[in-house]
């Protein structure tokens, strides 16, 4: 059944209303605040048929109507007013975005905190999987304990550091450093297969003083690190915001949502799945049982044509929907053109 033009009026006031307060609606709340030209009395009968229609739910028997997911859905779908950012908040975003370019991950950690500070909501960000990431240098660095610590350092200025436990001098740490930049320096990490790393190893044998095994042990290592490369990393701000909502007053509720904040696979898995454009997911839209009272807005950000990675807010479900989409639609562009201009430079190199 389609909502008239009248429902959809007061829908629409009901759930700006409930954004705002966080209490439940009443008629004369409506009446009083919205020139809808309609009594009290014709609003609770309209409100009362959207109730009956699932778009309004009543907590309460003497209590007013809050939104439904179904009611959310069709404001966000239909009804929401398009939010336009101040022109000093898009400049502030592009001064801070353009700093320092050439380091990626800073980058992706800035958009995070920038996107929480703008909707004042708990941001998640994914980091680009960089199997395509062109390798600069190779070094090995002899921490001096029986470690030798593994860094890849990528044209983009991302750079990895695994740990191992190995005895080597420092001329034997040198030697290979040489070696590993000499054949893998410019390829890009999917480019450097366990097949390019063995060729390595035999190439080596015999040319250090290091027993064959140790020598495998540290190449499988250097793999591995640079394997690490088409790994996900993920950023989250301002978890601890959902505390400030009355939605989350409950202490059983706001334990195990910030339980929820801190699982990695959970975080990955929630904003893993890729669509086109901003994507909301409202209450029990969205995978995870710890979310029914959430609501989950996301957007792709892109390097040269390819998806790399994603930008989610979480918010109670009568977040300001419109504010947190003009906001990721905004950073996302930013970060696009960011990531390629480093796409393009690297693709020169």
């Amino acid at each position: 059944m389609e909502l008239s033009e009248r429902k959809q009026k007061i829908l629409q006031a009901v759930i700006d209303e409930y954004i705002g307060t966080a209490e439940p609606v009443g008629s004369r709340a409506i009446s009083k605040k919205n020139e809808l030209g309609l009594s009290s009395a014709t609003i609770r009968n309209e409100m009362a048929d959207l109730e009956e229609m699932g778009y309004l739910l009543q907590p309460h028997t003497s209590a007013g109507r809050i939104p439904s997911d179904v009611g959310y859905r069709f404001y966000v779908n239909s009804l929401m007013k398009r939010y336009q950012m101040s022109v000093d908040a898009v400049e502030k975003l592009q001064s801070i975005m353009a700093e320092k370019v050439s380091q990626l991950e800073l980058i992706i950690k800035k958009a995070s905190l920038i996107t929480s500070n703008l909707t004042e909501y708990t941001t998640i960000v994914t980091s680009p999987k960089l199997n395509r990431a062109v390798i600069k240098k190779l070094e090995l660095v002899n921490l001096g304990t029986g470690c030798v610590m593994v860094v890849v350092i990528t044209r983009t200025g991302i750079i990895k550091n695994q740990t191992m436990d190995a005895q080597l001098s420092d001329l034997d740490v040198q030697h290979i450093s040489e070696m590993l930049n000499e054949r893998l320096s410019g390829l890009t990490a999917d480019e450097i297969t366990f097949d390019k790393i063995k060729a390595i190893e035999e190439e080596m044998e015999g040319k250090f003083d290091l027993q064959p095994k140790l020598l495998i042990g540290i190449l499988n290592f250097v793999y591995e690190t640079i394997d690490a490369l088409d790994q996900t990393d993920i950023y989250v701000n301002n978890a601890k915001s959902i505390l400030k909502y009355p939605e989350f007053s409950d202490v059983e509720k706001a334990r195990e949502m910030l339980t929820f904040l801190e699982n990695k696979d959970n975080l990955v898995k929630l904003i893993g799945d890729q669509s086109d454009g901003v994507d909301v997911k409202i209450g029990t839209e969205n995978k995870f049982a710890e979310l029914e009272n959430s609501s989950l807005v996301t957007v792709n950000y892109s390097m040269g044509n390819k998806v790399v990675g994603r930008i989610g807010v979480i918010g109670p479900k009568r977040m300001n929907y419109a504010k947190v989409i003009a906001s990721l639609d905004c950073i996302s562009n930013h970060i696009d053109k960011i990531l390629d201009q480093l796409y393009n430079t690297e693709g020169e190199g």
